[in-house]
């Protein structure tokens, strides 16, 4: 069934009253009294104030996302009970919002709802600490980085499209996921992805039969390497940072060998930039977008400093009689 336009969806949010069916909202407004929202591939999000004056994230669809409410159980269950630090607790509001629209019946739309998250995006914290040259600041993201990801492949879960505007950066530096439409968890196995995510964060072998807990594998180590590399050559956002990506894109991905980046960073002087380049490379030319080597990965990324790290030293053990 086709689904309402985003900007028929703005109409019905800026004539809010009574256009809901159990939510007491208000459409936040900007300085041209337009409701402030935004727009992605699948849905609308719009700032709202309930009539308590708490701001609200409310999310309305403009394509069909299969098997929506089984997809949406599940990651509100997750997101209000799996206690992890890293997401927003949500919930699934079938037929909620009135809307009149050209293209899709006059009806009640599904909508999700979570608490508004303030924040700077992963990709626009890091291009402010590259201005500042704050190496110490960029590898505190990255340990940080580190961490969200080991916690999600050890809770056996993926996101589905990791990139840099799907990581919310706080003022107290904590990380914060958003979007959860191609989120993979144990409840869903069996289900086909909803969407292939960023191209210029996912492997160029990634299909819509790939959805399982390995899913974010590659991105995690794009956005890692991407940081890692930044600690220490802040210059590279300005050169190739456009907006759709943190310094890589799809072609380096595609043709690892004749990628620049990829080309420099095997020679750094850092042994993790190094080892990880190393790993990508491989992972880019695999058939398979599972990295074997991924925890182990993040284990050393959330140890890292602001400086060159060295190749670990080898344990020599002597056995004597």
């Amino acid at each position: 069934m086709p689904l309402p336009l985003i900007n028929d969806y703005k109409a019905a949010i800026a004539n809010a009253k009574r256009r809901f069916a159990t939510l007491d909202v208000r459409p936040h407004l900007d300085a041209r009294c337009s409701p402030v929202f935004l727009a992605g591939n699948f849905a609308g999000v719009f700032r709202m104030v309930t009539g308590e004056g708490e701001h609200l994230a409310v999310k309305c669809f403009t394509r069909e996302v299969s098997d929506l409410p089984r997809r949406y159980a599940a990651v509100a269950k997750f997101c209000q009970t799996g206690q992890c630090p890293y997401v927003v607790p949500l919930h699934y509001h079938p037929a909620e919002v009135f809307v009149t629209s050209s293209v899709a019946p006059h009806a009640d739309y599904a909508v999700v709802t979570m608490p508004w998250v303030e924040g700077r995006g992963l990709g626009a914290t890091a291009q402010i600490l590259c201005q500042r040259e704050n190496a110490p600041a960029l590898a505190g993201l990255t340990r940080a980085w580190g961490r969200l990801c080991l916690d999600l492949l050890q809770r056996g879960v993926a996101h589905g499209d990791l990139k840099h505007d799907n990581v919310l950066v706080g003022q107290d530096g904590a990380l914060k996921l958003i979007d959860y439409d191609s989120m993979y968890l144990p409840d869903l196995k069996g289900l086909p992805s909803t969407m292939l995510g960023g191209v210029n964060f996912q492997h160029p072998r990634r299909e819509v039969r790939h959805f399982h807990a390995a899913i974010d594998h590659f991105s995690m180590l794009v956005i890692l390497l991407s940081l890692r590399a930044l600690t220490f050559q802040p210059e590279l956002m300005k050169r190739h940072h456009n907006g759709e990506n943190l310094i890589l894109t799809k072609s380096d991905f595609t043709q690892p060998d004749s990628s620049n980046l990829l080309r420099q960073w095997a020679a750094s002087p850092d042994f993790h930039i190094r080892d990880w380049t190393e790993h990508l490379i491989k992972a880019a030319k695999a058939p398979m977008i599972r990295i074997t080597a991924m925890e182990a990965i993040l284990k050393s990324a959330v140890k890292i400093e602001a400086a060159p790290a060295k190749p670990p030293v080898k344990r020599l053990f002597s056995f004597f009689p």
